[in-house]
Formats: structure tokens, sequence, C-alpha cells
């Protein structure tokens, strides 16, 4: 009997399923599915590459979540000329200032 029967014009394989592709075989160095290796694992590497393009990605979201929401409120100072809102500015940069310190400093002082 070979592998995949037909019923009713459905193909059935001899694992049980109606026209199911057998499963894809597990990566053999990891012992995880390539299909788990996926788009993260393009985008950021592994091993010590995830570490750093994690550290880079909280560095530039950071900076570029503080410049916008500075730019923002920079604009509400010259639209309203109300300079209450460069109060606002300086929280901002308080908030992120420490988080870009922080990576920075994990970036560039972690020894090996």
């Amino acid at each position: 009997m070979s592998e995949t029967a037909e019923i009713q014009g459905t193909p059935v394989s001899s694992s049980g399923g109606i026209g199911r592709k057998p499963a894809k075989a597990a990566a053999a160095s990891s012992g995880r599915p390539t299909e788990a290796l996926g788009t993260l694992t393009e985008k950021m590497g592994t091993g010590e590459n995830a570490k750093n393009s994690i550290v880079w990605m909280t560095i530039t979201w950071s900076f570029s979540i503080a410049t916008a929401l500075s730019l923002l409120f920079f604009s509400l100072v010259v639209c309203y000329k109300d300079f209450a809102y460069l109060e606002s500015i300086k929280s901002v940069w308080a908030m992120f200032l420490p988080l870009i310190t922080l990576a920075l400093g994990y970036a560039f002082g972690k020894s090996k």
C-alpha cells in the first residue's frame, strides 16, 4: 500500500492527517525546529550578537522616543508660548537618560 491514499479526491497521509504534510525535521545541532529560529534570530542574531543587538535597540529606541517627545513638547512651547512645557522636556530626558547610560555602560563596560 502506498504512503498516501485518496479518499473522495482528498489525499490522506499515513500519519492520519488529511492533506497534512509531515512535520519538518528538527535542526541537528540545537534540537529545536528550524522554524523556531526564524524572524527574531534573523534580526538580532544569536549568542553574543543577540545581547549586543538588544542593548543597541534599547539605546536607539530610548533616544528616538525621548527626542520625539521633546520635539512634541517644544512645538507646544512655540505654539502656545507657554514655557511650562520646558519642564516636561526636562522630565522626559530625566526618565530616558539613565536608561541610555545604563545600556551604554553595559555595552562598553562589560568584561570578557
